[in-house]
């Protein structure tokens, strides 16, 4: 009885006219008691084998049913690389899926999403949850539109993900509307800046000899590359006349696909393919080896980084008369020469072969690299035949 007092209490009710039933009244998780249940029986002893099998079924209906993770201890593997099921299943099926990509979109949920939601259940999240901190995020002013899309874009694709799985029947992100964005919108530089930077007298003016600076800066600017492009480019990929683009660097986590697996064969002109033959016949490491970097930084198989290529790069523009705070004005940035190229070439030949060269997915892309407003595209085959012999 001792254990019986524990789980339950049974105790005798009369009826009139009728023998009397044994009723039970159970304790629950919380300590509680809870209401009068009615056995049916007659004997004490059948009342509480009866109220035992009723404690055993309840404890195995709980057992069946999983206990409703938290936001925070469902998210826990998500956005990490080798771990997240989302990114494992999204290369598996052949997507494009970078480190870098991953790594920022960990962060979003670190830093601002599980300490908002973590101790949350999962199943409770409701669309208001994340209207009401779209608007909080926004009213405080510290993050920009853009940020808080990003933030609620890496929720969405969460949830998306559990819909698909089964682990929630509406994704509480969807009917919450993105803010509208005010980008800067970046600049180019005109052609003659252009000129002054990298025509064949800047090599000293400007760029103080350093090779690498300098037939970099030419290689993106005559072929849109990537940053991380040209910082992947190795001697094997490296051709008189064209470049065959196949990886892009990211200074933590190295060699990768381009952006969205974007490989491709890139034209060069000949200014741009004598700089880089220049650059090879200095022999920094001996004799160049098929999978030397072009652009070498502290070993034969490391590029220059980032950070000392885009240092020089505000230094070159500096040189040329475009101060730090007049370039950050204009928005000048390494990428800009990206923007530079899809303006001037544009229009000189189809899109479809421009978007080829350039690796962009659509018109649509094109569209937002291009910059009709400019004032430099006047007599654009002639400028770039002087300045790149780009025919």
């Amino acid at each position: 009885m001792a254990k019986e007092s524990k789980r339950f209490y049974l105790y005798l009710r009369k009826r009139a006219g009728k023998p009397p039933l044994w009723y039970a009244k159970f304790r629950c998780e919380d300590g509680t008691i809870s209401s009068p249940v009615c056995s049916e029986k007659e004997s004490r002893s059948a009342a509480e084998a009866w109220a035992w099998e009723r404690l055993l079924s309840s404890e195995k209906v709980k057992a069946r049913k999983p206990r409703v993770r938290t936001f925070a201890e469902w998210a826990a593997p998500w956005w990490l690389f080798e771990t997240c099921p989302y990114i494992r299943e999204k290369i598996a099926g052949g997507f494009s899926m970078s480190r870098t990509y991953a790594r920022i979109r960990r962060s979003y949920l670190t830093h601002h999403l599980v300490p908002t939601f973590g101790k949350i259940p999962l199943t409770q999240l409701c669309p208001k949850d994340f209207r009401d901190y779209k608007m909080r995020l926004l009213a405080e002013g510290e993050l920009s539109p853009a940020s808080i899309n990003r933030i609620l874009g890496t929720a969405r694709v969460m949830f998306n993900y559990a819909v698909e799985m089964g682990e929630l029947e509406t994704n509480p992100v969807a009917p919450v509307h993105e803010l509208k964005e005010t980008p800067a919108v970046r600049g180019i530089l005109t052609l003659e800046e252009l000129g002054a930077l990298l025509n064949p007298a800047a090599f000293e003016s400007v760029w103080h000899g350093e090779p690498r600076h300098f037939a970099m800066n030419l290689l993106a600017a005559s072929t849109g590359m990537r940053l991380g492009e040209c910082q992947a480019l190795q001697v094997r990929y490296f051709h008189p006349e064209y470049i065959e683009v196949l990886h892009s660097w990211d200074d933590r986590y190295g060699l990768s696909a381009p952006k969205w697996n974007s490989t491709r064969v890139v034209p060069i002109p000949s200014r741009t393919s004598a700089a880089i033959a220049a650059l090879l016949a200095v022999k920094r490491w001996g004799e160049p080896e098929s999978e030397d970097v072009v652009f070498w930084g502290q070993d034969r198989r490391t590029p220059i980084t980032k950070t000392a290529i885009l240092k020089q790069f505000k230094a070159a523009l500096a040189r040329i008369g475009i101060s730090e705070e007049a370039r950050k004005g204009r928005v000048l940035l390494f990428h800009g020469y990206r923007h530079l190229f899809n303006t001037l070439v544009r229009g000189t030949v189809p899109d479809e072969q421009l978007r080829r060269v350039t690796g962009h997915k659509g018109i649509a892309m094109s569209d937002r690299y291009d910059h009709p407003g400019a004032e430099h595209l006047a007599d654009v085959k002639a400028e770039q035949e002087k300045l790149f012999a780009l025919k």
